[in-house]
């Protein structure tokens, strides 16, 4: 098992930062997406209809829209041009060590997609957990390359999603939106690279 912890200063408000710690199992580079793709989905149904979330999709779906034309160009020339940062004035910062919590416990069977369950933090202050979501994202983006272009896909097949399939206060959107995004980034890198070879 993994378990993910991200904390809150108590004075998020004036200085927007949280610190991501993991503990447990090593998380294979691919299950990232998936597990930043499940805390997002269930994150938006709880928080759905609020204008928090509203905010947090708004943030997301500019980046992803700005950096999903970026997603083949050279990596350093992306982060040098500032493209990775996904929300102006947030930062981490691993000193941050304050009660406010949130926290992921991340399952997997063998051959079998993680489980993401949110164990502590559901009584966090709606822009706190909103904010878990873009701690989540930075923490992983920082850390890997292919997590950095392929979020930006996810994103805005979340978009498309809630726009058309179902709204994030639909129960199945839980487990249905991520598995929308994965299959619609698949698609996606699947037709770049036959496109690719001709």
């Amino acid at each position: 098992m993994l378990e993910i912890s991200i904390r809150f200063p108590g004075d998020f408000s004036a200085q927007p930062r949280a610190s991501v710690r993991m503990e447990g199992d090593e998380l294979p580079e691919y299950g990232q997406v998936w597990i930043w793709d499940m805390f997002y989905a269930q994150t938006a149904h709880a928080l759905a209809g609020t204008e928090t979330l509203h905010e947090l999709r708004e943030d997301l779906e500019l980046w992803g829209v700005n950096m999903s034309s970026k997603v083949f160009q050279p990596f350093d020339h992306i982060r040098s041009k500032g493209h990775l940062i996904l929300r102006e004035g947030f930062a981490l910062d691993e000193t941050v060590d304050g009660d406010a919590l949130i926290s992921l416990a991340v399952t997997a069977e063998p051959k079998e997609m993680p489980q993401v369950e949110i164990r502590a933090g559901q009584t966090l202050a709606p822009e706190l957990r909103a904010a878990a979501v873009v701690a989540l994202a930075q923490h992983f983006i920082d850390l890997n390359e292919l997590f950095a272009k392929e979020l930006p896909l996810h994103i805005l097949a979340f978009r498309k999603f809630y726009g058309d399939v179902a709204p994030e206060s639909d129960p199945t959107s839980v487990e249905s939106a991520p598995m929308y995004a994965i299959q619609k980034a698949l698609e996606y890198f699947n037709s770049a690279a036959q496109g690719s070879r001709h």
